[in-house]
């Protein structure tokens, strides 16, 4: 009989827009199909764009149960619905965990409560949650060796790092390790039409700095306006591609309409910077990328930038787009050390502007940026990055620790987490 791997996706929807992290569920069913395993993916919302070959299901409890039954290992999010995953843990299924973001970090941006004790009180189930998932999980992956070594620190916490997982393995690699982000090594398809075609303030030869994605509340937005007003007089134009949310009813962040509220008072908008809402479907962001001269983004000096790689910065990279970032991102270092963009001072809307202009004014640097990026892009294909999810696959294996019965602090962080989690 066929192996069977279960992949529930939480609050991530799969469709044809992909939005964010959404492509590393992609991947990681296609890693296990290649294993010879049947895929099979929990989501919160059915859709009928499957080119995949994966069984999709709608999250239901019921149903949950049988899927986790049939299975011969669960994966979970960073996110992950905590009925299924104790599900899992109570009927001694493998659980492996892929996280692309540490929750509870993600969680402290969530400004759109309107009342502060909801906001509190989520944050606390999201971290109760986060601990569950890393008590239960025989193997987490995270995003690269930064975020290991802060996930190794809740495992000590926890009571994880202990003698049966150590003794198995001393660097601990069999219980967490780095599974990073990576870009389609397939050959870059070819550019369709234009942004002037579509937008009457923009015109062919104008320096194009595409921000690709919605604006959360974990970004600045406003920095890169100020920026651009300094910028007012050239031709350089900022496009805000997928501004709104593609999931209808989505309200835009708090950030995203703080952005657009300086535009408009800067009067800026459908001039130097555009704010496109229709999100481009995954396979044809490049039409958008590719007419695009540099790739940006800019975020404020917080510990989400500080720890995760931001997602839209391998978009950039797999396009061959120079990059310009702030200095407080975790991207910030391999950009600089490899020469693939422009480093900002976070926060300083008149350094941005001197990168952006810089960048602009200088073709022989984008040139020799995009042979830099046409390089390092090659050391960081999918099947480079996830090779530690493959060798998995092929060998899943429950930790040391779920064999033993005596691990106290565990079993005492475990009662602690569904505390919290049954008082929500």
């Amino acid at each position: 009989m066929k192996k069977s791997i279960l992949i529930f996706t939480g609050l991530v929807k799969i469709d044809k827009n992909l939005v964010g992290t959404a492509v590393i569920y992609r991947q990681i069913a296609e890693i296990f199909q290649r294993q010879g395993y049947k895929v099979k993916m929990v989501v919160p919302e059915l859709s009928f764009d499957n080119n995949l070959g994966v069984e999709y299901y709608q999250y239901q409890d019921k149903n949950n149960r049988l899927l986790i039954k049939q299975a011969d290992a669960v994966i979970f999010g960073a996110y992950p619905p905590t009925a299924p995953l104790l599900e899992a843990y109570r009927q001694k299924k493998i659980i492996a965990t892929y996280l692309w973001s540490i929750a509870p970090i993600g969680s402290l941006e969530f400004k759109d409560y309107k009342s502060p004790a909801e906001q509190a009180k989520l944050h606390c189930f999201i971290t109760a949650s986060y601990n569950l998932s890393l008590l239960l999980s025989d193997k987490i992956f995270c995003r690269d060796e930064g975020v290991r070594k802060l996930v190794l620190g809740s495992l000590i916490s926890l009571g994880r790092v202990n003698l049966d997982n150590y003794q198995k393995d001393s660097g601990l690699h069999n219980l967490v390790e780095a599974a990073p982000f990576g870009v389609d090594s397939q050959k870059l398809p070819k550019i369709k039409g234009g942004y002037w075609q579509k937008y009457a303030g923009i015109k062919p030869g104008d320096f194009i700095l595409v921000w690709n994605g919605g604006i959360w509340n974990w970004n600045d937005g406003e920095t890169l306006v100020r920026a651009m007003f300094l910028l007012k007089k050239y031709r350089i134009k900022l496009v805000f591609q997928g501004f709104k949310h593609p999931e209808p009813g989505q309200k835009s962040s708090v950030e995203a309409e703080k952005t657009l509220a300086l535009a408009e008072r800067l009067h800026l908008i459908n001039k130097n910077i555009f704010f496109i809402d229709d999100w481009v479907p995954y396979n044809e962001r490049y039409h958008f990328l590719g007419n695009s001269d540099a790739g940006i983004v800019c975020s404020p000096d917080i510990p989400e930038a500080n720890l995760f790689f931001k997602t839209r910065v391998y978009d950039y990279l797999w396009a061959e787009l120079p990059v310009i970032l702030g200095d407080c991102e975790a991207f910030a270092p391999l950009i600089k050390t490899h020469s693939l963009g422009l480093i900002a001072k976070t926060g300083v809307s008149s350094d941005w502007a001197k990168q952006i202009l810089l960048l602009s004014r200088d073709i022989n640097l984008r040139q020799q940026i995009r042979k830099n990026i046409k390089k390092y892009k090659q050391t960081i294909s999918w099947n480079k990055t996830l090779s530690p999810v493959q060798a998995f696959a092929m060998h899943p294996a429950a930790a040391a620790d779920r064999l033993v019965a005596n691990n106290h602090l565990a079993e005492a962080s475990i009662r602690l987490s569904l505390d919290i989690i049954s008082s929500f």
